[in-house]
Formats: structure tokens, sequence, C-alpha cells
């Protein structure tokens, strides 16, 4: 079966070859006067400044915005904020490496003393490890007890009473730590770490699968082990040799096969742990691996799903149906809107109107923030509510109910209302392209003046579609350049993305419109918008949401229905990543490149110089500057060129492990990079050397295609390497992994020549 499966991913290959040599038997398509006509479409000779206003707005405007809290303080990775019932109108902020500080609660507040210091014990080797909770006793005034989670090595989870200094009720006592429970860890990630004292007394420990991917040692569904649970224990006695108490309510504490202080289970990683404070409910946000991020109502007992389940789908997507007592989320959203969902609270402030009983949760990576609510069980409402752009990792109340966010950046912060009118604001955002400002002429596709044609050496792989792109820049000298990393770019900036497939792929002829992308940067961040062409490609409207439509193509088989995904807003960003800038293509390496733009030539980097787009004028020469070979395929054919279907399809020329690995940038590396979503270790990054990569001689981390035991690449064989494999396959493990429904065949080309050529290292 595997042999058949190679063979007919080998045939699609030489196909491609095939094709390409047909191709070159065909005419180039015919050009209409209008597209010969330079007068209307040619190269810029001078800058001129696009007016983008129309576009600094959006068609869906968050009602609430991030403020910082206390603007005097920074803290180092703050996980967690919490305050004790003592009167004493402190806040405490718990920061990752193993400190907690203490403040008064006041805006101006502008120093935050240290409380408890215990990082000679706290391991921070992983990114999930350190000092992750903190819990006040309920009767912490008259005791002075509170509880912490921590790492600490050799791999293990602790959570540990501390009792306040007897000399000063302004520093806790680190001589008085009690370990209450210790258990280790088989990884360094998936530590849960969220603690919570309930409405009823007893403490609440979320914990997570032990780490790794895909739950290896399947704690998820084992109740003989903690992991994968939410823990309930009693703090104000001991029993059966242990320094804590199992409630005896607790549901399995009766059951031989399960441990007593298992709430909960089948949670992944649990990551944040909220109590209602008016209703009692526990909810909590459970991070997902591949797919799928998830908000959980926490239930005695509840049976969560983990491995079975990611979010409301199997995590197998060939999987079982879904157990009868397995317990769907409240809520999911997909990896477009975000990759780590940070667990929130259920909101009793009074100072947002409207949002009283509403559940707040976030996502670590987008920094959106969401709020759900229900109703007698059922989800009444569930939407995004704010985009601050922070690495979100935790949320908080104060004794009153005011709501904190802990970010990344060092800084404490809450929402509120923005000073603007939602339905004014959405009702003004251009709702058809030929509002944008951004095109002469919709319906004959002529850019507006001022425009920067531009294309790239290596596009990235959009199922067979072809793309027409321009820039639009508010003023001179207002690029940075950079040499090797991403170029940065003014607010006021739009690219202007076309999307174009042929309709008759045989003879590479009848380009039809899909779709043109825009790409802003407004006062308020990055965003992307997509508009869809008319079926009389007069004009192109916004989509709200995402859009999954066949388009009529001739192939070398027949004509068939291809299916063509058109994104919502959300997709956009889970290839425009923070981690890469939000800007993609502009690089040198792309843009070291002659653009043949109705019968005129300009190398790019020199067009750009001239224009003094530039902060400082680029000196080195085109020559000197490192460029990505020619791919050939992907970019809109604007030369009026009649051979340039020739060389476009003909199969890419060159080194195939330089095409190759400048292939992998492009459609792999937003995520498989350090600051990516990928499983850590992989970095398919240009300029990372071979050895670095984590490819060669390497397993996969999460399933695979190829039989067990097989590497990601074998030197010499590409067919079961499993690189290969997920680039030649379409479904459940496919690279690239989004909006592409399609295989890459010069892509599947370079990557076999290079693997072929690979020597192994034993």
């Amino acid at each position: 079966m595997l042999e058949q499966t190679v063979m007919k991913w080998l045939g699609i290959v030489s196909l491609a070859m095939i094709v390409a040599a047909t191709f070159a038997l065909h005419p180039a398509r015919s050009q209409s006067d209008e597209e010969k006509s330079s007068s209307r479409r040619a190269i810029p000779d001078r800058f001129t400044p696009l007016d983008t206003s129309r576009l600094m707005g959006s068609p869906d405007p968050m009602p609430l915005e991030a403020v910082k809290a206390f603007p005097n303080l920074k803290f180092q990775r703050p996980v967690e904020l919490a305050y004790a019932e003592d009167g004493s109108n402190r806040l405490f902020v718990v920061e990752q490496q193993g400190v907690i500080r203490a403040f008064e609660n006041r805006q101006d507040a502008d120093e935050a003393a240290v409380f408890l210091d215990i990082r000679s014990a706290v391991l921070r080797e992983g990114n999930e490890e350190g000092l992750l909770g903190l819990a006040f006793h309920p009767n912490y005034k008259e005791n002075g007890q509170f509880f912490v989670y921590y790492s600490t090595p050799p791999r293990t989870s602790i959570v540990s009473r501390f009792r306040v200094s007897k000399e000063s009720p302004e520093r806790a006592d680190p001589d008085s730590e009690e370990k209450l429970l210790q258990l280790e860890q088989p990884y360094a990630n998936h530590n849960g770490g969220s603690i919570r004292f309930g409405p009823d007394g007893y403490l609440y420990i979320g914990l997570g699968d032990g780490g790794l991917a895909n739950d290896p040692h399947y704690h998820g569904q084992n109740l003989e082990t903690l992991l994968g649970s939410i823990l309930r224990i009693g703090v104000d006695r001991r029993e059966e040799g242990n320094k804590y108490a199992i409630p005896e309510d607790n549901p399995f504490v009766h059951r031989p096969d399960a441990r007593g202080e298992i709430w909960a289970y089948g949670l992944r990683n649990t990551w944040r742990l909220g109590f209602d404070r008016k209703t009692g409910d526990l909810w909590t946000g459970d991070v997902g691996q591949d797919r799928f991020e998830e908000v959980n109502l926490i239930r005695k007992g509840g049976n969560y799903g983990w491995n079975v389940r990611e979010g409301f789908h199997p995590f197998e997507p060939n999987g079982f149906a879904k157990p009868s007592d397995l317990i769907d989320p409240v809520a999911e959203y997909s990896r477009e809107d975000g990759e780590s969902v940070t667990g929130g609270i259920v909101y009793r402030g009074s100072e947002l109107p409207g949002y009283e009983g509403a559940y707040f949760y976030g996502d670590y990576v987008s920094g959106h923030v969401w709020i759900v609510r229900m109703d007698g069980g059922r989800v009444t409402e569930n939407r995004l509510v704010a985009r601050t752009g922070l690495e979100i990792a935790a949320f908080a109340e104060d004794a009153a109910g005011r709501m904190y966010l802990c970010a990344f950046d060092g800084h404490i912060y809450h929402l509120r209302p923005r000073d603007i009118d939602v339905k004014q604001v959405a009702a003004a955002f251009p709702k058809k392209l030929s509002e944008t400002g951004m095109f002469a002429s919709v319906k004959d596709n002529i850019p507006a003046p001022g425009l920067i044609p531009y294309e790239l050496n290596m596009p990235f792989w959009s199922d067979f579609a072809v793309k027409d792109r321009y820039i639009a820049l508010p003023q001179k000298q207002s690029v940075r350049f950079h040499q090797r990393e991403q170029w940065e770019f003014p607010v006021g900036t739009v690219f202007v993305k076309t999307f174009w497939m042929h309709r008759d792929r045989v003879n590479l002829s009848e380009p039809v419109r899909l779709e043109t992308r825009l790409l802003v940067h407004s006062p308020q961040g990055w965003f992307g918008y997509t508009y869809v062409y008319d079926d009389d490609q007069t004009e192109a409207h916004l989509l709200d949401g995402s859009l999954l439509r066949p388009i009529r193509v001739k192939t070398e088989e027949g004509e068939i229905d291809q299916p063509y995904y058109f994104p919502s807003r959300s997709d956009c960003f889970a290839c425009h990543t923070k981690a890469e800038g939000f800007v993609l293509g502009p690089t040198t390496r792309q843009m070291n490149h002659t653009l043949n733009y109705f019968g005129e030539t300009r190398n790019q980097l020199e067009l750009l110089n001239d224009l003094d787009v530039f902060q400082a004028p680029v000196e080195q020469s085109p020559d000197a500057l490192e460029a990505f070979l020619p791919w050939g395929f992907g970019n809109l054919d604007r030369s009026g060129d009649p051979q340039h279907v020739e060389s476009t399809l003909a199969l890419p020329e060159g080194d195939p492990a330089e095409h190759s690995r400048a292939w992998l940038e492009v459609n792999c590396a937003v995520c498989h990079r350090p600051e990516g979503i990928a499983p850590r270790g992989r970095d398919m990054r240009y300029h990372t050397p071979l050895e670095k990569m984590g490819l060669v001689g390497e397993r996969p981390k999460h399933g695979q295609l190829t039989p067990r035991g097989s590497l990601l690449i074998d030197p010499g064989d590409p067919h079961i390497s499993e690189l290969f494999f997920r680039a030649a396959h379409r479904g459940f493990r496919q690279m690239p992994p989004l909006a592409t429904n399609r295989i890459d065949p010069r892509g599947l080309h370079v990557l076999r020549e290079w693997i072929e050529r690979l020597e192994s290292s034993e």
C-alpha cells in the first residue's frame, strides 16, 4: 500500500514535467489593447503618497481596548495577579522566575516590593516551567497562609504552603514552606499550574497531561494518575499519610482504580482556572495541540475528552464517534484566531457596563479577548471584544471585581470601552473594493496612481493561483530596510494582492480574478481584508467570515471543480504573525528581483531606492545582495512576453537545495521557527544551517504518515521522509496546513531532488 502511494505521488511530480513540456507547445494567451497599454499601467518614475485613510478604521471595530492599569510598574513575565482578603488593598504579582511582588492597588503605584523570592528552588528550563500559581487562604487575614505552585529540579511540580512573616506582614517567611503535593513531570511542557480556592473552601489545582505532544503516556484518560486533571483537596487537615485531605464528596474517592483527588479529567493543559464569585461555577481554558483551543465549564467528575477529542472534534480526524460520557467545551476557536488559550474570569465588576456575568477569555499569542455568556446551560453569546496584541498570560480580579490582564511585555492591563461609535466606524469602512481608493478602476483592474507594483522571487503556494501585487505607502523615506530580516513598514501602509486563477490550466489562459486581499497597517495594528469578485468581474465585495467555493478549471485530466478557499480576517494572521513582523513577502531575498511590468523592466531594489521609500538609501548594488533563485510560477504575468508561459511553468532551474530552502522558508517557516507555533526544535528559515533545522535524521513530534520509525528527512530517500509525505498530501497533517487543497508539484520536485542528494551522516 505504501509503495502504491509513493508511486502515485511520484506520478504527480512526473505529470508536472509533462505538463511543463506541453505548455511549451501552446502559444501564450493574447493580451488586450488595455493590457498592452503602458500609459495606464507603468512602473512609477516618482513617488506618489497614497491616501489610505479610508482603510484605517475597521469593519468590525472592537468595543474594548487594553490600557495599562499601573503605568509606573513593570514585571518580568507576570503569570498571575491575586489579592488577599486582609483589608490591606494590596495586589500580588507572580513573576515566572520565582518572585512574588506586592504593591498597593493604586493607579499611581510606583514600587512593588518583594513578598516572596524562591528563585533558588524554581526550575525555569522550559518555557512552561517556573513559579506558576498563587492562592491565598480564605482565612489569610487570621492565619497568614498562602499557597504556590512551582516547578523544581529534578522535573517536579510542587504545591506548597507558606506563611506570612511574623516580623513583618509585608513579607512572607521563605523558611515556612510546607510541601503538600509533589508530582513528577515527564517533560518540560504542560505543567498547568493554576490554583484557586473554591467557594467551598477547598483548593483546586489545574494540571497538564505531562507534556510533549499527543499525550504519549495517555494521562488524560487515566484516572490512576493525577496528570491531565483538575484536583480538589482540603488544606486544613491531613489524612492517610498525606499533608492534605481528600474531600469525601470528590467524585472518584471510593473507586479503587482512581485517584481520589481528581475532580475532573481529560484535560490537556489547564490554563487558567476561574471561579464565578456569584454562582461558584468553575471555568478554565484548555490549551489545544494542532487545531483548536477550548473553554470549559467544569463539572464534578467530568471527562473533557483529551486525547480522544480536541475541542468539539475527534483528535484524530478518522477517530471514533464521541463517547457519550465526554463533555464538549463551551467554546472553541481555531489556530486562525490564536494558538494558546488563556482562561479568564466571569466579570462581576462595575466599570464595564453591559458585561456583567460575561466570561472573559483570551489568547496568549494573538492577544484577542472574547466573551461568552450562557443561559440555562446554553451558550447565548460568544464574540470577540478586543484585539490587544498582547501576550496575555492571565486574567485576574481584585476585591472590587475590577478585571486585569497580565501580559508578557511586563505590564498589567485592564479593559475599558473605546471612545468611538462602534456602529459608525463599522458603517464607514469600505464594503466594496472600489471604495478603498486602491484602484482607479476595479472593473478594468487599473491600480490607483502611486501604487508600486512588485513581484516575489518565491511566491507562496496558493493552489495554482497567481498574484498581482502592489504597495501603497503614505509617505517617502518611511520603510526601514534590512538585509536579512523583514523590512518594517509605517502606519498607513497597504499591501494590495489580487489572486487570479487560469480557467484553462492546459494553456495557462483565461485568467479570472478571484479576490483581492488588503494587508493594512492601521494605528491599531495590522489587519487583513478579503474582497471577493462578482461573477462579472466589475466589483469585489468585503468578505465577512470565510468562503469555500468551487472554481471550474480545465486540466490535462479534463474539467474539474477545484475547491478554493477565501480566508477570513482572522485566517490571515495564521501566517502573518507577530513573529514574522506581520509582513511576509517584502524581504531583500524576495524583492531582489527584476520586475517585468507591461513592457518595462527594473530591478525592484533599484526602483524602491530611486523612489526614495527607504529611510536610508541602500548603498549596495543588487548584485551584492542576496536573492532567492527565480521560481517562475506564482506571479501574474504582467510582462506582455509571449514566451512567458514556457519560463513560468518549466521546472525550476538551479540548485534544488537552494530552491527547497527558499520553499520551506516561504511555505513553512512562519510556524517552524523559534518563535512559531509549531513544535520547538524545528527551524525552517532560509539562513538556518541544515544541521540546526531539526529535520535531517529527526523523528516527527506530532504523529506521522510514514511508517513508524521513519524520519522527517531520511537522507537519500524522500519516499520515506515525513517532510516529503506531508508536502505530498492533502488532509490531516498536510503541509502547509492552511488554505490549500492542492499539492504543489514544483515544490515536490525540488524537495525530492534535494533529499535524494543529501548524504547520511552515519
